[in-house]
């Protein structure tokens, strides 16, 4: 028996709440919760309750044992001279407060849905990674729909949280954001690292000054990257390095530390040389991409946005001074629709969120015409009869898996909350 079960218990009523008694014998008869406080202090406060037909307003504290009380060491602790009810669900010893008046009881192993309790320790108190797999299937479609889009938007607003840290270092500057976000996607999981650093040491605002010469573009991106610091017989190798020690030494430019950039057990196509080409190809086509990125509501739009072809250099170079048969270096869809996932959504609702104008339905009929994410997570689920049809499905899983079933939030969890409700 875990206490935050207890909370779970107390907060959703599942315990027969007509003919309710403390332990010292008075009636007791519960007119409001209270709200759960997840800072210190007790934990649920502005409880309302009638002690003996006395209405009494307070905080409730809650455990597993009476004696926990004093092993936490609330009995020295003003902050609980105003609990007014102690709940727990064995009470084995009674309890003061640090003017020595003693607090009333409420066991709640007394009164608590039995039906509850049992599929709790079913289905909770067991080690299986997903203990509610064989019983997700009996979950209503219009609870799990309605989950899924709640699931997408927290995920939204946990990526927010983060932006806004970036709008307080960079003073609001969405461009820089943009530019940052899209180059750390455009790492893929390898170089997401690097290529985000790669953001911060090459300023959109000195980038942006060149996106007119893809030459100048490139020699920016490869230097401050560290791939133009060895000597080669490459003519357009020595082009880009001519051109960056020139601009290195105008801006005043740091670079990567050597080794930061990797290519180890990289497909030629994800190569990063290739990567930062395709990128510098997007600014060079289409300038101040944020004003873009504004106007897109359909995958459509945002294909043809970011689906380029890198330079010409590229068409027989996966690496520099190694000719190989010629093939365009273009994004693929797999690639684009992982930018429109993780870069156009996310900062379209953060910028929805700054500037006080939301339209979560649109973001919503995005996600859905995208086809869904190919991981790990989703086969996860895709194995115990939850199948990803779409983006918005798979972002969700993502939000599920990391924030609830990863840190065994089950009682946080509405699919868990479902499968208790129902005795499953």
């Amino acid at each position: 028996m875990k206490e935050r079960f207890l909370h779970y218990i107390w907060q959703n009523g599942f315990f027969d709440q007509n003919n309710l008694m403390t332990n010292q014998g008075n009636r007791l008869l519960i007119r409001y919760k209270g709200l759960l406080n997840t800072d210190a202090g007790p934990d649920f406060l502005n409880t309302q309750i009638l002690i003996d037909d006395i209405l009494w307003a307070g905080h409730v504290e809650i455990h597993k044992n009476s004696s926990d009380w004093y092993a936490h060491g609330h009995e020295k602790d003003p902050a609980y001279d105003n609990v007014i009810l102690h709940v727990v669900y064995n009470d084995n010893m009674p309890v003061y407060n640090s003017h020595n008046q003693q607090i009333p009881t409420l066991e709640l192993s007394k009164y608590i849905d039995k039906k509850v309790l049992k599929t709790y320790k079913k289905r909770f108190e067991t080690k299986t990674f997903l203990p509610c797999q064989d019983a997700i299937g009996q979950i209503d479609e219009i609870t799990l729909l309605n989950y899924k889009y709640r699931l997408f938007i927290e995920r939204l607003e946990n990526k927010y949280q983060n932006i806004k840290n970036w709008l307080l270092e960079t003073k609001n500057d969405w461009h820089q954001i943009l530019y940052q976000t899209l180059l750390k996607y455009t790492g893929g999981p390898v170089n997401k690292e690097a290529f985000e650093w790669l953001g911060r040491l090459l300023p959109h605002k000195i980038f942006i000054k060149y996106n007119n010469d893809l030459i100048k573009t490139e020699a920016l991106l490869f230097g401050v990257a560290g791939l133009l610091n060895d000597e080669k017989s490459d003519e357009y190798y020595k082009v880009l390095q001519q051109e960056y020690r020139f601009l290195k030494a105008k801006h005043g430019l740091d670079e990567l530390p050597a080794g930061n950039i990797k290519f180890h057990r990289l497909r030629p196509s994800n190569f990063p040389t290739i990567r930062l080409a395709q990128f510098a190809r997007m600014y060079h086509q289409t300038g101040h991409l944020f004003e873009k990125l504004l106007e897109l509501d359909n995958p459509g739009q945002a294909r043809k946005l970011f689906t380029v072809t890198a330079s010409v250099y590229w068409d027989t170079h996966y690496n520099f001074d190694k000719i190989t048969k010629p093939k365009k270096k273009t994004t693929g869809k797999d690639f684009v629709n992982l930018i429109i996932i993780n870069v156009v959504v996310s900062l379209k609702f953060a910028y929805q969120q700054h500037v006080g104008h939301y339209d979560n339905d649109t973001l919503i009929e995005l996600m859905e015409k995208l086809p869904a994410e190919k991981n790990k997570i989703v086969r996860i689920y895709n194995n115990i009869n939850l199948p990803s049809k779409n983006a918005l499905d798979s972002q969700a899983f993502i939000q599920l898996y990391q924030n609830y079933c990863i840190p065994k939030k089950c009682l946080s969890c509405d699919i868990g909350h479902n499968i208790l409700k129902k005795g499953l």
